[in-house]
C-alpha cells in the first residue's frame, strides 16, 4: 500500500525572513537575502513564476521520489525529459538560501497525456515546460520548490519563447492543476494565490525581451488517495 503524507493550507502567505525550514512558511523571500527571481540565462534571466508552497503535503515537494513532485506533475500532463536528456545548456537560480547560483534541479516537459513519449513530442513540436529549483539551502530552508515556466516554439525555432511565453506558460500550467487531477493512486487539490512584489513588470533583464506581468503563482498542493485507482 503506497503511503502518504497530508498537510493543509493555511491561506496567509508568509514569504518569511531566513531561518530553517518551518512548516508555517510558504517560502522565503528571496529578495530579501541577495537571491532573485529571475534565474541566469544567456546574461539575462527567465522568471520565476510559479512557487510550490512549502505547506503543500511534503511529498509533492520532493523532486528525488517518482511518487513525489514527479507524480504530480505526471497529473498535470507534464514529465521529465526525453528518455531523461538534456541537450540545452542548464539555467541556474539564486534563491537566496545560501548556496548561491545553483542549476536547475530537473526540466519538465508537457507530455500531451502521453507518459514518457510525450515529452519527444514536446521536445519537437515545442509546448509548455519549466524547470525546477528547490529552496534547499542552510540560511532559508523551506523546501518550497521555485519553478521557471514557459511556452516554446518547436525544435525548427531553436525553442525560442513564445510571445508572452513566460505568462502563457505559467497560466496553462495553473489551469492544469485545476479540479482533481490524479495519478497513480494520488490526487491532487491545488489552491492558487497570486502575488506580486517579487517580479518587476515589464522586460527588463528578461531574456527574448519578452514582458511579463509580474505575477507569481502560489501553488499550495493537497495530494490524497485516489480510491477510484484501486477500483
Amino acid at each position: 500500500m503506497l503511503s502518504f503524507f497530508l498537510s493543509f493550507f493555511l491561506p496567509t502567505v508568509s514569504a518569511g525572513p531566513i531561518s530553517h525550514r518551518s512548516a508555517d512558511v510558504d517560502f522565503y523571500n528571496p529578495l530579501l537575502s541577495g537571491g532573485s527571481m529571475l534565474d541566469n540565462s544567456a546574461g539575462l534571466g527567465e522568471p520565476l513564476n510559479v512557487i510550490i508552497s512549502a505547506k503543500s503535503t511534503p511529498s509533492v515537494l520532493d523532486i528525488n521520489s517518482p511518487l513525489g513532485a514527479i507524480n504530480y506533475f505526471r497529473a498535470l500532463g507534464f514529465s521529465i525529459e526525453c528518455f531523461g536528456q538534456h541537450l540545452g545548456t542548464p539555467q541556474s537560480a539564486n534563491l537566496g538560501d545560501g548556496r548561491g547560483d545553483v542549476n536547475e534541479t530537473a526540466v519538465i516537459r508537457q507530455d500531451f497525456d502521453i507518459p514518457i513519449l510525450g515529452t519527444c513530442i514536446e521536445s519537437l513540436t515545442g509546448g509548455n515546460h519549466f524547470r525546477v529549483f528547490p529552496q534547499t539551502g542552510p540560511d532559508a530552508d523551506s523546501g518550497a520548490l521555485f519553478l521557471a515556466v514557459s511556452k516554446e516554439e518547436d525544435l525548427s525555432e531553436s525553442h525560442n519563447i513564445v510571445p508572452d511565453g513566460y505568462d502563457i506558460g505559467r497560466d496553462e500550467l495553473v489551469a492544469a492543476a485545476a479540479g482533481e487531477p490524479s495519478y497513480l493512486g494520488q490526487k491532487y487539490v491545488t489552491e492558487v494565490t497570486n502575488l506580486t512584489g517579487l517580479l518587476q513588470a515589464g522586460s527588463e533583464g528578461i531574456n527574448h525581451g519578452i514582458a511579463i506581468d509580474g505575477v507569481v503563482k502560489m501553488l499550495t498542493v493537497t495530494a490524497t488517495i485516489d480510491l477510484t485507482f484501486f477500483e
